[in-house]
């Protein structure tokens, strides 16, 4: 039997590794907040800054932050980039135009509703800070960056988003995953450019990935060499298991809004609903696309079925 995927509550303090600082985000690490990793060393670095406002504005009055990274344009990455207005921001060159612009991202989500553009649009702006960013340094895969003693190599792993990376310090055996965060929810692939079997490929890749302490963007964020070799498998069983629930589902046919409408992922309502049901079904057409070319699933007149 599969062992599920079981994490620990983030930690509560700043966690120190060497020349890293990791700085938990509020509400556990959870939406809308993400965990930070802050980086000094010649130079003060920080990734994803959406932890702790309190904690980034003290690090912006005490410290000049030379260089921000963000894993991906998600907004709860880039929550309190505007307390950096004098950095450099290093951007997955894939998805540069989401930070130069609210439209460009909406783009890359798929939102083409222009009620969900408006309201994901001010969304963005009153509840994220989003605005265009300058001093923009575009990165590509595998691109390294050097301070003092310290390298961050960008470590490409598509799937969540189209450009999405992880962080890797090689020096300090530290990787700095994002959003492949080994929660107990599983992938998450709801945009327009996120692919599912491009996420598979990263979990593959990552699962021999060795490092000495691997920092997830949410919930858990810390994990040991032995903790990351036992989610990574138990996490990427979850899509797995998402077929075999829809496969049960389909015994009888339904249309994606009817599988959305039962909340498919989130397994209950969440606000605003056109959001949600926009991510429910964007996800659960990569599950059927697939069920249908592996010929599990017919599609007829907009409905789907398990074959027998």
């Amino acid at each position: 039997m599969p062992q599920p995927l079981i994490t620990k509550p983030a930690p509560e303090e700043i966690q120190t590794f060497g020349p890293f600082r990791f700085i938990p985000g509020k509400k556990g690490g959870r939406y809308p907040y993400c965990h930070s990793l802050v980086i000094e060393d010649e130079e003060t670095w920080v990734a994803d800054p959406a932890s702790d406002k309190d904690f980034l504005r003290h690090l912006a009055r005490t410290r000049k932050v030379t260089g921000v990274f963000i894993s991906h344009f998600h907004e709860d990455h880039q929550k309190y980039n505007y307390l950096f207005p004098e950095a450099r921001f290093y951007v997955p060159a894939a998805e540069a135009e989401a930070f130069r612009s609210v439209e460009a991202a909406l783009d890359l989500m798929g939102l083409d509703d222009p009620q969900a553009r408006e309201y994901w649009g001010e969304i963005m702006v009153r509840q994220f800070n989003f605005s265009p960013l300058e001093n923009l340094v575009p990165y590509e895969p595998g691109q390294c960056f050097r301070q003092g003693g310290i390298t961050l190599e960008i470590v490409p792993a598509a799937g969540h988003t189209l450009g999405h990376s992880c962080f890797y310090f090689p020096g300090q055996e530290l990787l700095f995953l994002a959003d492949v965060d080994l929660t107990p929810f599983g992938p998450w692939y709801g945009d327009k450019t996120s692919s599912l079997e491009d996420f598979e490929a990263t979990l593959e890749s990552l699962a021999g990935f060795k490092a000495r302490t691997y920092i997830t963007a949410h919930e858990q964020g810390v994990f040991t060499q032995e903790e990351f070799q036992a989610a990574v498998p138990a996490y990427r069983r979850i899509i797995a298991a998402r077929d075999d629930r829809l496969l049960e589902m389909l015994k009888t046919p339904k249309t994606v809004k009817q599988l959305a409408d039962r909340h498919f992922f989130y397994g209950k309502p969440k606000e605003p609903p056109f959001i949600y049901h926009h991510i429910e079904t964007q996800m659960l057409s990569r599950h059927l696309e697939r069920l249908v070319s592996q010929g599990l699933v017919s599609g007829i007149d907009g409905a789907y079925l398990a074959k027998k």
